[in-house]
């Protein structure tokens, strides 16, 4: 029997991970949890933070940040649900800080829901640039 877990990590834009690990580390809403194979039956809430994948040898593999979310954790899977994700990888810093950009010019829109939409898409890829920078 394989001692590794699946992971998905799901944004309604796409499915941004999916992968076998050995360890998951999530924020939790009441502190971090590591996730291994077996781990008891779960749902909890996310807060903004890190989620940390390791390998089999527990070397850290991924890093993704998330604003938070759900996850649901069963023996031999976890799935986080969240509204925003982003691979933490100093290759995606360049278009973070466009899309950091593009978020800016959109916060003076007259619409309010483009407005705060975009307010809370900046704060969260300011946070993902200061964990890459």
């Amino acid at each position: 029997m394989s001692d590794l877990t699946n992971i998905d990590l799901v944004t309604p834009l796409q499915l941004l991970v999916s992968k076998e690990v050995k360890m998951a580390v999530m924020p939790g809403a009441d502190g971090d949890l590591g996730i291994m194979v077996k781990h008891t039956p779960l749902m909890t809430l996310l807060r903004r933070g890190f989620v940390k994948l390791y390998d089999d040898g527990n070397n850290l593999i991924e890093e993704i940040a998330v604003d938070g979310g759900v996850a649901e954790v069963n023996e031999k899977n976890i799935t986080i649900l969240c509204e925003r994700a982003e691979t933490i990888n100093a290759a995606n810093k360049q278009i973070i800080e466009e899309k950091i950009k593009t978020c800016e010019k959109q916060i003076n829109d007259n619409d309010d829901t483009i407005s705060s939409s975009a307010k809370k898409e900046s704060e969260f890829l300011t946070f993902v640039l200061n964990k890459i920078n």
